[in-house]
């Protein structure tokens, strides 16, 4: 092995002796292409541990200076948008959530809220609204109706059904297919743990 190649190397990244050996000897000496694999080896490691696309791994990875814990960081902070891509400028909409039976978040490395446009959620409001009436568990008091603009909670039971007729629902569109899988992997996810799911209107 070049000592010269593997001291230029590591003036360009910084890693250990043993991996910059590593890089290497799996690129033939070539500094070049070493560093890349050390680039793409980050990138696969961001959209592993995140579960996001490689396009995004890579621009907060950039943004981060190819940093990999600050870019995982960072992505795991980011807001949940669960919808079709039709309405992406759409600020308007609801938020939702899981809870514990104490009325208080779980605390995760990940952010568990999502953001539904009001649009898209328009393809699954009945079955929220079917549901109705609910107890209010922190009150006692009887909601008849889904609260457009404040929060609506639904117990493990209520939700499970919630979650059951969004399985059924069927679409010849395929971003509304899209979105609605997205959906019931959400709150298939969140209802393995939570004795809440909130739906906050923000109209």
């Amino acid at each position: 092995m070049n000592p010269e190649s593997i001291k230029i190397l590591r003036s360009k990244i910084s890693i250990p002796l043993n991996k910059a050996i590593e890089l290497l000897k799996m690129n033939n000496g070539d500094v070049a292409l070493s560093e890349q694999s050390f680039h793409t080896e980050n990138i696969i490691e961001i959209c592993k541990v995140t579960e996001c696309d490689e396009e995004t791994a890579q621009k907060e990875y950039q943004i981060c200076n190819c940093d990999v814990t600050k870019a995982v960081e960072r992505i795991n902070q980011k807001l949940v948008v669960i919808g079709t891509g039709k309405f992406q400028d759409s600020k308007i909409g609801f938020i939702l959530w899981p809870e514990n039976e104490n009325g208080e978040f779980y605390k995760t490395a990940k952010r568990n809220d999502a953001f539904i446009t009001a649009e898209d959620f328009d393809l699954v409001l009945e079955v929220f609204q079917s549901v109705f009436p609910l107890q209010n568990p922190w009150n006692n008091s009887s909601e008849d109706k889904f609260d457009k603009v404040g929060n609506n909670f639904f117990d493990k039971k209520k939700a499970l059904i919630i979650l059951q007729k969004i399985n059924e629902i069927k679409s010849k569109d395929a971003n509304e297919t899209r979105f609605l899988k997205e959906l019931t992997e959400w709150l298939n996810d969140k209802l393995s743990y939570a004795a809440y799911i909130v739906v906050y209107g923000n109209l």
